[in-house]
């Protein structure tokens, strides 16, 4: 009897850890993450920026694979990443969008999350994505918005 119960609470824990690590291993979650580091670290992000209301705007490009390669279900590999500078007098589909450097942390902090998430997340494997683009507040207000906006899609 205690052994099955061993083996019960190791196929629970098991499940547990493996599920965590898929929703861990979202679009969503580095997102929520990059808003995390943006927040922790607004002061010297800001010094880029004078527009506190403006949209900093992430597209990343993969690599192209070839078909042996999304049989092989291979991680990604980061082409470029571009950054763009959306401001509210702008359309919010970017139309008039400035290219610009960022902080260089955060680029650091976005380049390390995509090369982690890419080993180990199946669906990132799974779906090869040819690109990823989503929008950085540069406030507190705004980010706390987007945060329950992100968290939302993952509830439902």
């Amino acid at each position: 009897m205690p052994m099955k119960k061993i083996i019960l609470i190791i196929s629970i824990a098991m499940h547990n850890l493996t599920f965590s690590q898929i929703k861990k291993c979202s679009i969503q979650e580095i997102q929520l993450d990059t808003y995390e580091f943006v927040l922790n670290n607004l002061n010297a992000i800001h010094k880029t920026f004078t527009d506190k209301n403006a949209l900093v705007e992430v597209s990343i490009n993969f690599k192209d694979y070839t078909y042996e390669q999304v049989e092989r279900k291979e991680g990604i590999k980061i082409k470029k990443i571009h950054y763009y500078l959306i401001m509210l007098e702008n359309s919010y589909d970017g139309e008039n969008k400035d290219e610009i450097s960022i902080y260089p942390k955060l680029h650091e902090f976005i380049t390390q999350k995509l090369n982690y998430y890419s080993v180990s997340s199946e669906k990132f494997k799974k779906h090869l994505y040819n690109n990823l683009t989503f929008r950085i507040p540069l406030n507190k207000t705004n980010i706390n918005i987007a945060v329950k906006q992100v968290k939302s899609t993952i509830k439902n």
